[in-house]
């Protein structure tokens, strides 16, 4: 397929390449989209003009860190990227692809520190023609691995062979991600994702339905297009038409409103958050145990992680404030007010306690 430009939208489509990529026997397997292809609107023409660019995109920088929320393509694109600096090779044969999901990676600096056999390792890394590292996030709590990484990426970089980084957003605004790795990464160039929107976003869905062999009403569409919450990951609008398709069989009938607004609360449908979980992942995030956070003390540190599960849960959940106070130690609702009221404030100018709240939202945003 190739590259298509719609003047009025912006919405440009082009085919993802696939490298033949090298992967552990333990690794998870690499999932691949359903569409051959990737639709960029506004949002993504960074991300269009690096995947179509004629000359390496490493040229102008390296590593390259590609960066946005689950779902919006990162793997996808990072591999594209790996296929078409492969295909480059000088003697016309594909250069190979060294792949590994970064929490792999951790796990595999373990087991050779405990081994005492970390040159297999190091000489693999170091010497790949190409190298992809994806979700550099879940390795926020492997120190040791992480300057491991940082070491390898520097080797590179000095050899001059490319290498490919995924992560949520910047490492530097990750909880846990050392000095040493960020220095490592940052430097080189970084594209960010966004989820498909307004015009992208009615492609996609209109794509996926002739994938999927859905002969959808223009009208429909829209409605359904409408109906579905903002910044959806395209596996959650396919998993919307795979509804409507579903819905199809089981009345032996095209597609209808009734159709729609059925697969709409499907796909919206999600089990609610309860205050024990919220309680559990704040507690983590600042590393204190539960019960801490769901006593009396008014020490400062757990006040702040108090208040900010409170105000998770009042965004969350449909509990009201008498239960989130019952929750987290029997408090009042005037005192579970003031909480939600204080934090907001602090909200709008607490870098620190803005990354606590968006890093716990985003637990149960990617569950």
């Amino acid at each position: 397929m190739s590259t298509a430009t719609s003047p009025a939208n912006q919405v440009h489509s082009f085919p993802l390449e696939r490298p033949i990529a090298r992967v552990r026997k333990r690794a998870a397997p690499i999932q691949g989209g359903s569409l051959p292809y990737f639709i960029a609107g506004e949002e993504n023409r960074m991300v269009h003009f690096v995947a179509c660019s004629k000359t390496s995109i490493f040229d102008l920088g390296n590593p390259l860190l590609l960066i946005g929320p689950s779902g919006s393509g990162k793997t996808a694109i990072a591999l594209h990227l790996a296929a078409r600096e492969s295909s480059r090779s000088r003697t016309g044969e594909p250069m190979p692809v060294l792949y590994y999901p970064a929490i792999d990676f951790a796990r595999l600096y373990a087991e050779a520190v405990g081994a005492d056999d970390l040159p297999p390792l190091r000489q693999e890394i170091n010497e790949a023609p190409i190298l992809v590292i994806d979700d550099l996030h879940l390795m926020n709590d492997k120190l040791a691995a992480q300057d491991e990484l940082a070491a390898r990426i520097e080797e590179r970089v000095t050899r001059g062979l490319p290498t490919l980084l995924t992560c949520k957003r910047l490492p530097s605004e990750i909880r846990g991600m050392r000095p040493l790795l960020v220095s490592r990464v940052l430097p080189g160039l970084t594209v960010p994702l966004e989820m498909p929107a307004t015009a992208a976003r009615s492609q996609l869905i209109r794509e996926l339905a002739v994938h999927l062999n859905l002969d959808i009403d223009p009208k429909l569409f829209d409605l359904l297009d409408r109906k579905l919450e903002p910044r959806l990951p395209t596996r959650a609008l396919e998993a919307a038409l795979k509804q409507v398709s579903l819905w199809c069989r089981m009345h032996d009938a095209d597609p209808t409103e009734d159709a729609i607004i059925s697969a709409v609360a499907v796909v919206g449908e999600r089990e609610e958050v309860s205050l024990a979980a919220i309680g559990t992942t704040v507690a983590r995030y600042f590393r204190l145990k539960v019960a801490d956070i769901r006593s009396s003390s008014r020490k400062q540190n757990l006040v702040r992680a108090r208040s900010l599960a409170m105000f998770i849960a009042r965004q969350m959940t449909s509990k009201s404030m008498h239960q989130i106070g019952e929750y987290f130690g029997g408090r009042d609702h005037t005192t579970v007010l003031h909480a939600i009221r204080k934090t907001e404030l602090l909200l709008e100018s607490d870098s620190e306690l803005q990354r606590a709240a968006e890093e716990v939202r985003e637990k149960f945003s990617d569950a």
